[in-house]
């Protein structure tokens, strides 16, 4: 039988093996295991903003900051939705706005906007200044997101598309900005893969325009334009060659009351110099100049810039 003694007894040992208390917890002190856990970093997963460093919340089960410029994030949306529409200049100014507004806020620029800024520059790389430029943002995008992330990995497959414009990789090697990206010779296209486009800056918004770009964009006239291109790239090494020409077509009266009057193309003089560009206006205003002169059935009139690309 079990006596009261042996009850005391049994009960005392028990409070001697167990762990005294601390004299000083309180309910709010975090648990020890919890205190270690090192907070998690911008753009990793999360489970609640808890888990997040700080100036760190989790949204979407990633940590991100809390402190954004609204109309910073409104010009990097423009720049977005003009990149998506193949509008490349706009949307590198729209990005360099957002960029700005966050300098004038006094907050740091997000990694999420300099990868896409980055993506717009790496997309006008047949500007030399603008891939040097992408580069360099893009190297800022990589060293603010971790290993693993989305953006790091769409970060890595633009610098990727840059390697045609000489970027040296092992710039990339260092947390920190280079002087130069581009320190290698840009690789140049095969001639067969080199494109002509033809687009008037601003765009006529009659139906007579289409008569030009067709004649200057047709197969008959590839071989001379890109003909042009490769004096151009051996000289600059840059693989876009850009061509201007003011373009006016109007309207001229018959001098007979009996006879409609008439839609003319009017071309300015080939400009002179000796200088790469000069040279390779020239020799595209040789190719063009006679195959628009056999151009008829205009049937409205227009005044632009007929920008001719090879690239």
């Amino acid at each position: 039988m079990i006596t009261k003694l042996a009850i005391v007894a049994v009960a005392a040992l028990a409070l001697a093996g167990a762990p005294a208390c601390d004299g000083k917890a309180t309910a709010s002190d975090p648990p020890t295991a919890l205190a270690s856990v090192e907070k998690v970093a911008e753009y990793e997963s999360c489970s609640t903003s808890r888990d997040c460093a700080a100036g760190l919340r989790c949204f979407d089960e990633t940590c991100r900051r809390s402190a954004r410029s609204n109309v910073g994030d409104y010009y990097a949306a423009v720049g977005a939705r003009q990149l998506a529409d193949n509008k490349v200049d706009a949307s590198v100014a729209s990005y360099a706005q957002a960029v700005a507004r966050y300098e004038a806020d006094k907050l740091g620029i997000p990694p999420d906007v300099d990868c896409a800024y980055g993506g717009a520059l790496a997309a006008a790389r047949a500007n030399h200044d603008k891939a040097e430029l992408g580069a360099r943002v893009l190297h800022r995008c990589l060293m603010g997101t971790p290993a693993g992330s989305s953006l790091r990995e769409r970060a890595l497959a633009t610098l990727a598309i840059l390697d045609e414009a000489g970027l040296e990789p092992a710039h990339l090697a260092l947390d920190k900005p280079a002087d130069v990206y581009l320190s290698r010779a840009p690789a140049a296209p095969t001639t067969d893969k080199l494109k002509v486009t033809a687009t008037g800056e601003p765009a006529p918004s009659g139906t007579s325009f289409a008569l030009i770009t067709d004649r200057v964009t047709a197969s008959d006239l590839h071989s001379a334009l890109v003909a042009c291109w490769q004096p151009w790239f051996d000289a600059t090494k840059k693989q876009a060659l850009v061509v201007g020409l003011p373009i006016k077509v109007k309207y001229q009266a018959s001098q007979y009351d009996d006879e409609p009057g008439s839609f003319t193309l009017v071309l300015d003089p080939a400009p002179g110099g000796g200088t790469p560009e000069a040279t390779a206006a020239a020799c595209v205003r040789g190719v063009i100049d006679p195959a628009l002169a056999t151009v008829k059935g205009f049937r409205d009139g227009f005044q632009t810039r007929l920008a001719i690309r090879i690239e």
